[in-house]
This record gives structure tokens, C-alpha cells and sequence, in this order.
């Protein structure tokens, strides 16, 4: 936020830069005022809700159902406070009515280890991380928070078709900013050039191959998406009782 606006410095981040101001009281910077939105590079559309094999839920009717009995003691896991995985899973708590205990990890390896050693019942996960535990059976896929079914996943319903609550928070995202007062000429040669970039085929299969959806997309789309989900990730904090810090 604070280098040189002359082209030469970049930031290339993830969601949590929509989620830190929904976490965080005080940031050293503004999400909107201090950044030039170059381009959406990138995206996965939802997250997948899996749970150790275990557990007897066979389906999220049945796991939301099981969540909300006393005794079950129910707990999800994350890789920390405050990420799109530890959001969507505390959202979905809220509209679903279930009192899951959120155990946060230190990164989504110890998570996603966590969960497939049976040390919390659930997880949201994204498709990148899960996968391979779902393929192997050390995780068990029950619903997929989006509006339709991973092309990837085509047996696993939807949270709304499998009688759950969706949250639609994006899995995960990558866009490319730049210092905001970045002269208008540098950003747009900026943008062109990415824009280039995703239009060649070994650069998409290249995201495609890790289960992201190659984007490459202007800066007139890339802002408005930007503050759209930052006061999405601020409504997702809110009803899902997360506490800013």
C-alpha cells in the first residue's frame, strides 16, 4: 500500500484480503482506498463440507441433525481465525442451527490432518486441499457450497439440494493489485498484459490442473467484485458470531 505507485511493485493476494477487514479492528491499511484493483486472476467457486469417515452422518441433513444434539460434541475444524474456511463453516453453523465447536489450527495442513485423523468431526474445505483425501477415502464429501455441482464431484449434491444452508462464500480467489495512486497509463498496460497472459492455453491448464478457474479479468469487474465481498465477508462475520480482533 505504501511502495512506489510506479508499476513496479505488485501485490498478488488471496480472499483474505476481503476478510481481514470483516477480523480486524485495526489494519495498517484500507482494503478500498489504499489499493488499485488490477485483475480477478483466478478463482474456485465454493467449498466442499467433508467429514472424517467416521462419522455416522451419512448425508448433511443427517450431520446437521446429529450436530444439534447435546452429546454429540461436534466440533470443525480451520486453519485459523479468520479465512474463508473458518467464515463458511461459522456461517453455516449459524443458519443451520448447530452448535459446532470451531478448533482453529495453525494452517490448513495441521487442518486438513486434524479432520482425517478424527481429532474434529468437519471441515469446509477447498477443492485444491480436499480432493486427494476425498479420492483416497480419508474424508468423506457430503455437500458442495455452491449454486451447482463441482464438474470435479459431479455424485456430491449441493448444500441446498442436500437440505442444507448455502453461505456461497468463494473457496478461494487470487486477484493482482497496485499502490492506488498508480498512474491510469501503467495500470492499463498492467492489465493488458495479464489479460494476454490468461488468454494462452498453457496458462489456463496450468490453473485448471489445480482445480482453479483461470479468470485474467479487467479491473472494471475486478473493483466492484472486490467490494462486494468485503461487505459479504463483514455480513458472514456478523451472523456467524465472529468477533473481530
Amino acid at each position: 500500500a505504501k511502495a512506489v505507485p510506479d508499476g513496479h511493485t505488485l501485490l498478488v493476494t488471496s480472499a483474505s484480503f476481503v476478510v481481514n477487514p470483516a477480523i480486524y479492528k485495526k489494519l495498517p491499511y484500507d482494503s478500498i482506498r489504499d489499493f488499485a484493483p488490477v485483475s480477478h486472476l483466478c478463482s474456485s467457486d465454493g467449498h466442499i463440507l467433508v467429514v472424517n469417515p467416521s462419522v455416522p452422518a451419512q448425508n448433511v441433513k443427517e450431520l446437521i441433525a446429529l450436530a444439534k444434539k447435546p452429546e454429540s460434541k461436534i466440533s470443525y475444524g480451520s486453519p485459523g481465525i479468520g479465512n474463508t474456511i473458518h467464515l463458511t463453516a461459522a456461517l453455516f453453523n449459524a443458519k443451520a442451527g448447530t452448535s459446532m465447536v470451531h478448533i482453529p489450527y495453525k494452517g490448513s495442513g495441521a487442518a486438513m490432518t486434524a479432520v482425517a485423523a478424527g481429532e474434529v468431526q468437519v471441515m469446509f474445505v477447498t477443492p485444491t486441499l480436499g480432493l486427494p483425501l476425498i479420492k483416497s477415502g480419508k474424508l468423506r464429501a457430503l455437500g458442495y457450497d455452491a449454486p451447482t455441482r463441482a464438474p470435479f464431484l459431479p455424485e456430491v449434491p449441493t448444500l441446498a439440494e442436500a437440505g442444507g444452508p448455502l453461505t456461497q462464500i468463494d473457496a478461494s480467489w487470487h486477484g493482482m493489485f497496485a499502490p492506488v495512486n498508480t498512474p491510469p497509463a501503467v495500470l492499463a498496460r498492467i492489465e493488458a498484459e495479464v489479460r494476454r497472459a490468461f488468454t494462452l492455453p498453457e496458462v489456463r491448464e496450468r490453473f485448471q490442473k489445480l482445480g482453479l478457474n483461470p479468470i485474467g479479468g479487467p479491473s472494471a469487474e475486478f473493483k466492484p467484485f472486490v467490494a462486494t465481498a468485503i461487505k459479504r465477508m463483514g455480513e458472514a462475520a456478523r451472523i456467524g458470531g465472529v468477533e473481530p480482533e
